[in-house]
């Protein structure tokens, strides 16, 4: 759902990718700048994960609104969702369809 996240901000962007790292350490970096670092609290296990590096703890310094102008309100609120850090917490695909952003949209496209 992550992904999907993503690519639903890559889609409203014109095709510019939400975070363009050069790296992987950048890729996160910059995901934790617009979206605030995860903490054990607000991720709890993280910090067991294999992989896991501490980052500085940054706090969210634009908006969705700011990165994604063209994106309306239900728009916005069902990608916050779909950008939530833990995976536990994150939107599924079932509720993420049932959103009411896609209300919105004509029939056609819904039963696409």
């Amino acid at each position: 759902m992550w992904s999907a996240g993503c690519i639903f901000a890559e889609l409203a962007n014109a095709g510019r990718p939400l975070f363009p790292g050069s790296d992987v350490e950048d890729q996160v970096k910059r995901i934790f700048k617009l979206l605030g670092t995860p903490t054990e609290e607000t991720w709890p296990g993280m910090t067991s994960l294999p992989d896991y590096k501490s980052f500085p703890l940054y706090q969210p310094t634009m908006t969705l609104s700011q990165v994604c102008p063209k994106l309306s309100s239900k728009g916005r609120d069902l990608l916050q969702r779909l950008l939530i850090c833990s995976p536990a917490v994150r939107m599924s695909a079932e509720d993420a369809m049932s959103h009411s952003y896609f209300a919105d949209l004509s029939p056609s496209i819904r039963n696409v």
